[in-house]
Protein backbone atom coordinates (compact mmCIF):
# COMPACT_ATOMS: atom_id res chain seq x y z
CA UNK A 1 0.00 0.00 0.00
CA UNK A 2 1.47 3.53 -0.89
CA UNK A 3 2.00 5.15 1.89
CA UNK A 4 0.70 9.00 1.74
CA UNK A 5 3.31 12.04 1.63
CA UNK A 6 3.94 13.29 4.71
CA UNK A 7 2.50 16.77 5.50
CA UNK A 8 5.06 19.81 5.63
CA UNK A 9 6.16 21.09 8.85
CA UNK A 10 6.81 25.13 9.69
CA UNK A 11 10.14 25.48 8.38
CA UNK A 12 10.90 22.42 6.31
CA UNK A 13 9.93 24.33 2.50
CA UNK A 14 12.70 23.77 0.21
CA UNK A 15 12.23 27.34 -1.22
CA UNK A 16 14.90 30.37 -0.55
CA UNK A 17 13.14 31.70 2.77
CA UNK A 18 11.61 35.59 2.27
CA UNK A 19 14.39 38.19 2.54
CA UNK A 20 17.14 35.74 2.14
CA UNK A 21 20.32 35.35 -0.83
CA UNK A 22 20.03 32.45 -2.88
CA UNK A 23 23.73 30.81 -2.96
CA UNK A 24 25.80 32.22 -5.35
CA UNK A 25 27.03 29.95 -8.30
CA UNK A 26 30.64 29.83 -6.96
CA UNK A 27 29.57 28.59 -4.15
CA UNK A 28 26.33 25.92 -5.82
CA UNK A 29 29.90 24.52 -8.11
CA UNK A 30 31.74 23.77 -4.89
CA UNK A 31 28.97 22.03 -3.40
CA UNK A 32 28.37 20.23 -6.10
CA UNK A 33 31.93 18.65 -6.20
CA UNK A 34 32.02 17.83 -2.67
CA UNK A 35 28.24 16.32 -2.99
CA UNK A 36 28.84 13.95 -6.12
CA UNK A 37 32.37 11.85 -4.51
CA UNK A 38 30.16 11.73 -1.30
CA UNK A 39 27.29 10.25 -3.51
CA UNK A 40 30.04 7.63 -4.94
CA UNK A 41 31.07 6.78 -1.87
CA UNK A 42 27.78 5.88 -0.58
CA UNK A 43 26.83 3.70 -3.58
CA UNK A 44 29.87 1.42 -2.84
CA UNK A 45 29.15 1.29 0.84
CA UNK A 46 25.46 0.59 0.02
CA UNK A 47 26.67 -2.42 -2.95
CA UNK A 48 28.84 -3.72 0.13
CA UNK A 49 26.88 -3.79 2.92
CA UNK A 50 23.06 -3.67 1.84
CA UNK A 51 22.93 -7.58 1.03
CA UNK A 52 24.35 -8.68 4.54
CA UNK A 53 21.75 -6.07 6.37
CA UNK A 54 18.69 -7.29 4.04
CA UNK A 55 19.67 -11.11 4.86
CA UNK A 56 19.79 -10.24 8.01
CA UNK A 57 16.60 -8.54 8.45
CA UNK A 58 14.55 -11.44 8.41
CA UNK A 59 16.71 -13.16 11.25
CA UNK A 60 16.09 -9.86 13.03
CA UNK A 61 12.57 -10.32 12.56
CA UNK A 62 12.04 -13.64 13.61
CA UNK A 63 13.90 -13.05 17.04
CA UNK A 64 11.79 -10.11 17.84
CA UNK A 65 9.03 -12.29 17.42
CA UNK A 66 10.53 -14.24 19.61
CA UNK A 67 11.15 -12.51 22.35
CA UNK A 68 7.92 -11.19 22.05
CA UNK A 69 5.82 -15.05 22.24
CA UNK A 70 2.49 -15.21 20.66
CA UNK A 71 2.88 -12.12 18.27
CA UNK A 72 4.55 -13.46 15.47
CA UNK A 73 1.02 -13.42 13.72
CA UNK A 74 0.26 -17.15 12.64
CA UNK A 75 -3.13 -18.16 13.36
CA UNK A 76 -2.90 -21.65 14.48
CA UNK A 77 -1.59 -22.69 17.64
CA UNK A 78 -2.45 -26.14 17.32
CA UNK A 79 -2.27 -29.82 17.99
CA UNK A 80 -2.69 -33.51 16.70
CA UNK A 81 -5.01 -35.58 18.77
CA UNK A 82 -5.61 -38.92 17.17
CA UNK A 83 -7.47 -41.85 18.07
CA UNK A 84 -8.86 -45.12 16.86
CA UNK A 85 -10.26 -48.52 17.30
CA UNK A 86 -6.90 -49.93 17.25
CA UNK A 87 -5.95 -47.84 19.94
CA UNK A 88 -7.90 -49.65 23.15
CA UNK A 89 -10.91 -49.29 25.54
CA UNK A 90 -8.48 -46.93 28.01
CA UNK A 91 -9.11 -43.54 26.99
CA UNK A 92 -10.84 -42.28 23.94
CA UNK A 93 -13.22 -39.45 22.49
CA UNK A 94 -15.77 -40.81 24.53
CA UNK A 95 -13.76 -41.00 28.10
CA UNK A 96 -14.02 -38.00 30.68
CA UNK A 97 -9.99 -37.30 29.80
CA UNK A 98 -10.73 -36.11 26.30
CA UNK A 99 -12.22 -33.04 27.25
CA UNK A 100 -9.71 -32.84 30.61
CA UNK A 101 -6.69 -33.07 27.73
CA UNK A 102 -8.08 -30.88 25.36
CA UNK A 103 -8.76 -27.91 28.35
CA UNK A 104 -5.06 -28.69 29.62
CA UNK A 105 -4.18 -27.88 26.01
CA UNK A 106 -5.80 -24.53 25.60
CA UNK A 107 -5.16 -22.96 28.83
CA UNK A 108 -1.93 -24.46 29.82
CA UNK A 109 -0.77 -24.30 26.53
CA UNK A 110 -2.58 -21.67 24.77
CA UNK A 111 -3.40 -23.98 21.73
CA UNK A 112 -6.22 -22.32 19.97
CA UNK A 113 -7.18 -25.23 17.68
CA UNK A 114 -7.24 -28.97 17.18
CA UNK A 115 -6.59 -31.72 14.20
CA UNK A 116 -8.99 -34.58 14.89
CA UNK A 117 -8.04 -37.33 12.40
CA UNK A 118 -10.74 -39.46 10.70
CA UNK A 119 -9.40 -42.92 9.42
CA UNK A 120 -10.58 -45.32 6.91
CA UNK A 121 -8.85 -48.26 5.73
CA UNK A 122 -7.56 -49.90 2.33
CA UNK A 123 -7.39 -53.47 2.74
CA UNK A 124 -5.41 -53.25 -0.68
CA UNK A 125 -3.50 -50.38 -1.72
CA UNK A 126 -3.46 -51.01 -5.59
CA UNK A 127 -7.55 -51.68 -5.24
CA UNK A 128 -10.19 -48.96 -5.26
CA UNK A 129 -12.08 -50.20 -2.51
CA UNK A 130 -11.89 -47.89 0.92
CA UNK A 131 -13.83 -48.94 3.61
CA UNK A 132 -14.72 -45.82 5.80
CA UNK A 133 -17.83 -46.42 7.96
CA UNK A 134 -17.72 -48.68 11.47
CA UNK A 135 -20.27 -51.11 9.28
CA UNK A 136 -17.83 -51.78 6.09
CA UNK A 137 -16.38 -54.94 5.74
CA UNK A 138 -12.29 -54.50 6.54
CA UNK A 139 -12.91 -50.73 8.70
CA UNK A 140 -10.63 -51.46 11.72
CA UNK A 141 -9.84 -47.97 12.54
CA UNK A 142 -12.54 -45.74 12.04
CA UNK A 143 -14.94 -44.95 14.46
CA UNK A 144 -18.78 -44.13 15.23
CA UNK A 145 -19.84 -40.54 13.92
CA UNK A 146 -20.52 -40.24 17.70
CA UNK A 147 -17.50 -40.30 18.92
CA UNK A 148 -16.13 -37.79 16.57
CA UNK A 149 -19.33 -35.67 17.60
CA UNK A 150 -17.94 -36.05 20.74
CA UNK A 151 -14.70 -34.84 20.17
CA UNK A 152 -15.63 -31.72 18.45
CA UNK A 153 -18.52 -30.66 20.78
CA UNK A 154 -15.58 -31.36 23.45
CA UNK A 155 -12.93 -28.86 21.78
CA UNK A 156 -15.76 -26.43 21.34
CA UNK A 157 -16.43 -26.27 25.69
CA UNK A 158 -12.39 -26.62 25.85
CA UNK A 159 -12.55 -22.69 23.44
CA UNK A 160 -10.26 -24.90 20.79
CA UNK A 161 -11.62 -24.98 17.30
CA UNK A 162 -11.59 -28.35 16.25
CA UNK A 163 -10.76 -29.15 12.43
CA UNK A 164 -11.49 -32.86 10.69
CA UNK A 165 -8.68 -34.66 9.02
CA UNK A 166 -9.41 -37.33 6.43
CA UNK A 167 -6.08 -40.38 6.91
CA UNK A 168 -6.42 -43.25 5.01
CA UNK A 169 -4.42 -46.53 6.92
CA UNK A 170 -3.69 -49.39 4.34
CA UNK A 171 -3.26 -53.15 5.63
CA UNK A 172 -0.35 -54.18 7.05
CA UNK A 173 1.06 -51.05 8.22
CA UNK A 174 1.91 -49.38 5.26
CA UNK A 175 1.67 -45.57 5.06
CA UNK A 176 -1.12 -43.97 3.30
CA UNK A 177 1.53 -42.92 0.97
CA UNK A 178 1.72 -46.37 -0.38
CA UNK A 179 -2.22 -45.40 -1.59
CA UNK A 180 -2.12 -46.54 -5.62
CA UNK A 181 1.38 -46.46 -5.74
CA UNK A 182 1.54 -49.38 -8.24
CA UNK A 183 -0.31 -46.73 -10.59
CA UNK A 184 1.79 -44.27 -10.51
CA UNK A 185 4.09 -45.48 -12.50
CA UNK A 186 1.91 -46.76 -15.45
CA UNK A 187 -0.72 -45.09 -18.22
CA UNK A 188 -4.19 -45.64 -17.07
CA UNK A 189 -4.61 -48.35 -20.07
CA UNK A 190 -2.48 -51.31 -19.02
CA UNK A 191 -3.80 -53.62 -16.18
CA UNK A 192 -3.15 -55.31 -12.59
CA UNK A 193 -3.53 -57.61 -10.34
CA UNK A 194 -5.67 -56.99 -7.28
CA UNK A 195 -7.19 -58.79 -4.46
CA UNK A 196 -11.16 -60.00 -5.47
CA UNK A 197 -10.20 -60.55 -8.93
CA UNK A 198 -8.60 -63.07 -11.31
CA UNK A 199 -7.84 -61.60 -14.10
CA UNK A 200 -5.85 -57.88 -14.43
CA UNK A 201 -7.92 -54.87 -13.62
CA UNK A 202 -7.54 -51.34 -15.81
CA UNK A 203 -5.70 -49.40 -14.29
CA UNK A 204 -7.82 -46.11 -15.07
CA UNK A 205 -10.73 -48.02 -13.44
CA UNK A 206 -9.13 -49.01 -10.39
CA UNK A 207 -8.09 -45.33 -10.14
CA UNK A 208 -11.49 -43.73 -10.61
CA UNK A 209 -13.41 -46.13 -8.35
CA UNK A 210 -11.07 -45.23 -5.41
CA UNK A 211 -11.66 -41.45 -6.47
CA UNK A 212 -15.06 -42.20 -6.20
CA UNK A 213 -15.01 -44.02 -2.45
CA UNK A 214 -12.93 -41.34 -1.54
CA UNK A 215 -15.35 -38.85 -2.87
CA UNK A 216 -17.73 -40.62 -1.26
CA UNK A 217 -15.74 -40.43 2.08
CA UNK A 218 -15.30 -37.29 2.33
CA UNK A 219 -18.13 -35.41 1.17
CA UNK A 220 -19.91 -37.34 4.50
CA UNK A 221 -17.29 -35.42 6.65
CA UNK A 222 -17.84 -32.31 4.95
CA UNK A 223 -21.06 -32.61 5.27
CA UNK A 224 -20.56 -33.46 9.16
CA UNK A 225 -18.46 -30.26 9.06
CA UNK A 226 -20.69 -28.30 7.70
CA UNK A 227 -23.55 -29.58 9.99
CA UNK A 228 -21.33 -28.38 13.02
CA UNK A 229 -20.19 -25.16 11.18
CA UNK A 230 -16.82 -25.87 11.24
CA UNK A 231 -14.62 -23.45 9.56
CA UNK A 232 -11.91 -25.65 8.11
CA UNK A 233 -11.62 -29.31 6.80
CA UNK A 234 -8.66 -31.08 5.75
CA UNK A 235 -9.67 -32.88 2.81
CA UNK A 236 -6.60 -35.52 3.19
CA UNK A 237 -3.01 -36.27 4.37
CA UNK A 238 0.24 -37.25 2.84
CA UNK A 239 -1.87 -39.43 -0.18
CA UNK A 240 1.14 -39.23 -2.15
CA UNK A 241 1.23 -41.92 -4.99
CA UNK A 242 -2.06 -40.11 -5.76
CA UNK A 243 -1.74 -36.78 -5.28
CA UNK A 244 0.12 -35.04 -8.34
CA UNK A 245 1.01 -36.33 -11.64
CA UNK A 246 3.72 -38.06 -12.86
CA UNK A 247 5.65 -38.80 -16.29
CA UNK A 248 3.31 -42.02 -16.81
CA UNK A 249 -0.37 -39.77 -15.52
CA UNK A 250 0.77 -36.38 -17.27
CA UNK A 251 -1.95 -35.43 -19.72
CA UNK A 252 0.94 -35.52 -22.63
CA UNK A 253 1.84 -39.01 -21.76
CA UNK A 254 -1.69 -40.39 -20.59
CA UNK A 255 -4.41 -38.50 -22.36
CA UNK A 256 -7.17 -40.92 -22.29
CA UNK A 257 -6.43 -41.03 -18.13
CA UNK A 258 -7.94 -38.03 -17.46
CA UNK A 259 -12.06 -37.96 -17.02
CA UNK A 260 -13.80 -35.07 -19.86
CA UNK A 261 -17.13 -35.73 -19.27
CA UNK A 262 -17.71 -34.41 -15.41
CA UNK A 263 -20.66 -31.69 -16.58
CA UNK A 264 -21.01 -28.85 -14.31
CA UNK A 265 -17.14 -28.64 -13.65
CA UNK A 266 -14.68 -26.59 -14.34
CA UNK A 267 -12.85 -27.74 -17.86
CA UNK A 268 -9.03 -29.75 -16.68
CA UNK A 269 -6.71 -30.23 -19.12
CA UNK A 270 -4.13 -31.52 -17.25
CA UNK A 271 -3.12 -35.09 -15.57
CA UNK A 272 -5.59 -37.27 -14.17
CA UNK A 273 -4.18 -36.92 -10.73
CA UNK A 274 -4.48 -33.20 -11.05
CA UNK A 275 -8.26 -33.48 -12.50
CA UNK A 276 -9.24 -35.93 -10.28
CA UNK A 277 -8.28 -33.77 -7.00
CA UNK A 278 -10.09 -30.86 -8.47
CA UNK A 279 -13.26 -33.03 -8.78
CA UNK A 280 -13.08 -34.43 -5.26
CA UNK A 281 -13.00 -30.64 -4.40
CA UNK A 282 -15.73 -29.79 -6.87
CA UNK A 283 -18.06 -32.69 -4.72
CA UNK A 284 -17.20 -31.07 -1.49
CA UNK A 285 -18.12 -27.84 -2.60
CA UNK A 286 -21.19 -28.20 -4.70
CA UNK A 287 -24.80 -29.81 -3.51
CA UNK A 288 -24.07 -32.65 -6.27
CA UNK A 289 -21.67 -34.54 -8.37
CA UNK A 290 -20.95 -37.13 -10.95
CA UNK A 291 -18.97 -39.80 -10.86
CA UNK A 292 -16.19 -40.73 -12.65
CA UNK A 293 -16.49 -44.47 -12.98
CA UNK A 294 -19.92 -44.37 -14.21
CA UNK A 295 -21.30 -40.52 -14.30
CA UNK A 296 -23.96 -41.04 -11.71
CA UNK A 297 -25.47 -38.02 -9.43
CA UNK A 298 -24.12 -38.00 -5.91
CA UNK A 299 -24.82 -35.40 -3.67
CA UNK A 300 -22.15 -33.18 -2.71
CA UNK A 301 -21.10 -31.52 0.99
CA UNK A 302 -22.31 -27.88 -0.41
CA UNK A 303 -19.19 -26.95 1.83
CA UNK A 304 -18.39 -23.24 2.65
CA UNK A 305 -15.78 -23.41 5.00
CA UNK A 306 -11.50 -23.24 4.01
CA UNK A 307 -10.47 -26.25 2.34
CA UNK A 308 -7.11 -27.97 3.17
CA UNK A 309 -4.65 -30.63 1.91
CA UNK A 310 -1.78 -32.20 4.22
CA UNK A 311 0.93 -33.19 1.85
CA UNK A 312 4.04 -35.29 2.97
CA UNK A 313 7.58 -33.36 3.00
CA UNK A 314 8.72 -36.27 1.31
CA UNK A 315 7.89 -38.87 -1.64
CA UNK A 316 6.97 -41.95 -1.43
CA UNK A 317 9.00 -45.40 -1.49
CA UNK A 318 7.80 -46.89 -4.16
CA UNK A 319 6.36 -46.43 -7.42
CA UNK A 320 6.36 -43.71 -9.98
CA UNK A 321 6.09 -41.01 -7.04
CA UNK A 322 8.92 -40.45 -5.14
CA UNK A 323 9.76 -37.11 -5.31
CA UNK A 324 8.86 -34.81 -2.06
CA UNK A 325 4.73 -34.23 -2.60
CA UNK A 326 4.79 -30.51 -0.63
CA UNK A 327 6.39 -28.94 -3.70
CA UNK A 328 4.53 -31.17 -6.74
CA UNK A 329 1.12 -30.95 -5.63
CA UNK A 330 -0.32 -28.95 -8.77
CA UNK A 331 -3.95 -28.10 -7.23
CA UNK A 332 -2.92 -25.94 -4.55
CA UNK A 333 -4.29 -22.70 -6.05
CA UNK A 334 -8.00 -24.89 -6.05
CA UNK A 335 -7.78 -25.37 -2.06
CA UNK A 336 -7.64 -22.38 0.64
CA UNK A 337 -4.30 -23.43 2.55
CA UNK A 338 -1.38 -25.65 1.75
CA UNK A 339 -0.62 -27.94 4.68
CA UNK A 340 2.68 -30.12 5.05
CA UNK A 341 3.23 -32.32 7.39
CA UNK A 342 6.42 -30.53 7.75
CA UNK A 343 8.97 -33.36 9.64
CA UNK A 344 12.25 -32.48 7.79
CA UNK A 345 15.43 -34.15 9.02
CA UNK A 346 17.53 -31.20 9.51
CA UNK A 347 20.80 -32.49 9.95
CA UNK A 348 23.12 -35.32 9.15
CA UNK A 349 23.89 -36.79 12.48
CA UNK A 350 22.88 -37.26 15.35
CA UNK A 351 25.14 -35.13 17.58
CA UNK A 352 23.59 -32.82 20.28
CA UNK A 353 23.09 -29.46 18.66
CA UNK A 354 22.49 -25.81 18.90
CA UNK A 355 19.36 -23.76 18.23
CA UNK A 356 21.68 -21.33 15.67
CA UNK A 357 22.40 -25.09 13.72
CA UNK A 358 18.91 -25.79 14.11
CA UNK A 359 17.52 -22.74 12.54
CA UNK A 360 20.50 -22.42 10.09
CA UNK A 361 19.61 -25.81 8.71
CA UNK A 362 16.11 -24.77 8.13
CA UNK A 363 17.99 -22.16 5.34
CA UNK A 364 20.32 -24.95 4.32
CA UNK A 365 22.95 -23.59 6.24
CA UNK A 366 25.57 -24.85 8.17
CA UNK A 367 28.36 -27.88 8.14
CA UNK A 368 25.90 -30.56 9.68
CA UNK A 369 22.92 -29.71 7.43
CA UNK A 370 20.87 -32.31 6.53
CA UNK A 371 20.13 -33.23 2.59
CA UNK A 372 17.19 -31.45 2.28
CA UNK A 373 18.51 -27.78 0.81
CA UNK A 374 17.05 -24.49 1.94
CA UNK A 375 13.58 -25.96 3.02
CA UNK A 376 12.91 -22.38 3.92
CA UNK A 377 13.05 -21.12 0.88
CA UNK A 378 11.22 -24.39 -1.05
CA UNK A 379 8.11 -23.82 1.15
CA UNK A 380 8.89 -19.89 0.52
CA UNK A 381 8.46 -20.61 -3.46
CA UNK A 382 5.34 -23.25 -2.92
CA UNK A 383 3.64 -20.33 -1.42
CA UNK A 384 4.52 -17.58 -3.54
CA UNK A 385 3.36 -19.90 -6.94
CA UNK A 386 -0.13 -20.84 -5.44
CA UNK A 387 -0.54 -17.44 -3.77
CA UNK A 388 -1.74 -19.87 -0.61
CA UNK A 389 -0.52 -19.46 2.89
CA UNK A 390 1.12 -22.90 4.81
CA UNK A 391 0.55 -24.42 7.44
CA UNK A 392 2.56 -27.27 9.13
CA UNK A 393 -0.42 -29.51 9.77
CA UNK A 394 1.90 -32.47 11.80
CA UNK A 395 5.55 -31.56 13.16
CA UNK A 396 6.66 -34.33 15.09
CA UNK A 397 9.90 -33.85 17.16
CA UNK A 398 10.89 -37.17 19.42
CA UNK A 399 12.20 -36.51 22.96
CA UNK A 400 15.07 -38.12 22.19
CA UNK A 401 18.66 -37.93 20.99
CA UNK A 402 18.98 -37.92 17.32
CA UNK A 403 15.11 -36.41 16.52
CA UNK A 404 16.99 -33.44 14.49
CA UNK A 405 18.18 -35.91 12.05
CA UNK A 406 15.01 -37.59 11.87
CA UNK A 407 16.85 -40.97 12.97
CA UNK A 408 16.18 -40.81 16.70
CA UNK A 409 17.55 -43.13 19.31
CA UNK A 410 16.07 -44.29 22.49
CA UNK A 411 17.94 -42.10 24.49
CA UNK A 412 15.90 -39.36 26.07
CA UNK A 413 16.85 -35.99 25.26
CA UNK A 414 14.08 -33.12 26.53
CA UNK A 415 16.65 -30.27 25.35
CA UNK A 416 17.09 -31.52 21.71
CA UNK A 417 13.07 -31.31 21.38
CA UNK A 418 12.70 -28.10 22.99
CA UNK A 419 15.66 -26.71 20.37
CA UNK A 420 13.73 -28.21 17.55
CA UNK A 421 10.58 -26.50 18.11
CA UNK A 422 12.00 -23.36 19.16
CA UNK A 423 13.88 -23.80 16.12
CA UNK A 424 10.72 -23.75 14.13
CA UNK A 425 9.05 -20.95 15.54
CA UNK A 426 12.47 -18.63 15.42
CA UNK A 427 12.13 -19.28 11.63
CA UNK A 428 8.50 -19.24 10.79
CA UNK A 429 6.93 -17.04 13.30
CA UNK A 430 6.57 -13.82 11.51
CA UNK A 431 6.53 -14.83 8.10
CA UNK A 432 3.89 -13.45 6.32
CA UNK A 433 2.94 -16.71 4.34
CA UNK A 434 3.40 -19.49 7.22
CA UNK A 435 -0.12 -19.83 9.31
CA UNK A 436 0.78 -21.91 12.27
CA UNK A 437 2.00 -25.36 12.92
CA UNK A 438 -0.39 -28.00 14.36
CA UNK A 439 2.41 -30.27 17.01
CA UNK A 440 2.13 -33.97 17.16
CA UNK A 441 0.70 -35.04 18.84
CA UNK A 442 -1.74 -35.15 22.31
CA UNK A 443 -4.26 -38.43 23.17
CA UNK A 444 -7.48 -38.68 25.01
CA UNK A 445 -5.80 -40.58 27.01
CA UNK A 446 -4.32 -40.12 31.07
CA UNK A 447 -2.75 -39.75 33.35
CA UNK A 448 -0.27 -38.64 29.89
CA UNK A 449 2.83 -39.86 31.85
CA UNK A 450 1.69 -43.60 31.44
CA UNK A 451 1.09 -43.58 27.81
CA UNK A 452 3.33 -46.10 26.05
CA UNK A 453 6.81 -44.81 25.51
CA UNK A 454 5.88 -41.01 27.07
CA UNK A 455 9.60 -39.75 27.96
CA UNK A 456 10.82 -40.22 24.18
CA UNK A 457 7.93 -39.58 22.06
CA UNK A 458 6.97 -36.67 20.81
CA UNK A 459 4.74 -35.28 23.06
CA UNK A 460 5.18 -32.67 25.12
CA UNK A 461 2.25 -32.34 27.53
CA UNK A 462 2.99 -33.87 31.58
CA UNK A 463 0.02 -34.75 33.41
CA UNK A 464 0.19 -31.01 34.55
CA UNK A 465 1.59 -28.43 33.60
CA UNK A 466 4.88 -28.60 36.19
CA UNK A 467 5.48 -31.94 35.06
CA UNK A 468 5.47 -31.07 31.29
CA UNK A 469 8.77 -31.67 29.45
CA UNK A 470 10.89 -28.65 28.79
CA UNK A 471 9.16 -27.86 25.01
CA UNK A 472 5.86 -27.76 26.76
CA UNK A 473 7.26 -25.52 29.42
CA UNK A 474 8.38 -23.29 27.23
CA UNK A 475 5.41 -23.30 24.89
CA UNK A 476 3.31 -22.39 27.68
CA UNK A 477 5.74 -19.31 27.73
CA UNK A 478 6.00 -18.43 23.82
CA UNK A 479 2.31 -19.01 23.28
CA UNK A 480 -0.15 -16.14 24.34
CA UNK A 481 -4.13 -16.92 24.43
CA UNK A 482 -4.72 -16.11 20.88
CA UNK A 483 -8.53 -17.39 20.36
CA UNK A 484 -9.60 -18.15 16.65
CA UNK A 485 -13.02 -16.89 15.76
CA UNK A 486 -15.25 -19.77 15.03
CA UNK A 487 -19.02 -19.06 14.86
CA UNK A 488 -19.36 -23.04 15.28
Amino acid sequence: MPLSPAPLLPGTSPLTPPGAQPPSRGAQRVAALVAIPLLVVLLIVGQTFLPQLLFLAPGLQAQAAISQPGQGGALFQGFQYPWDRQQGSTGGYNSPMSLQNMQSQAHDFHMNAVIIPIVADMPDPSNGYIAWRVVDKDDMHTLPDADYAKAINDAKTAGLVPILELQVQVAGGQGSASVGAAWSDSVSQNGIGVSGSTVPQPIGKLEKQWFDSYSAFAVHWAQISATYKLPYFIIGDGLTSVSYDTSFTSYKNDPKGRDRTTAGEPPCTNGRRDCSWRHVIHALRQASYLTLSDHRSQSGASYTGKLIYAANWTGAAAGGATASEFDHVTWWDALDYIGVDANFPLISNQGAPTQDVLTSAWHGQGPSVGNQGDIYSKLEKVADAAQRPIIFTSVEYDSATGASSGNPTPQEDDTEQLLDMQALLLTFTGTSWWAGVFWYADWPRAPRSAQPYWPTLGNWAGDDLAHAKDAGKWLATFYKPSPIPCGC
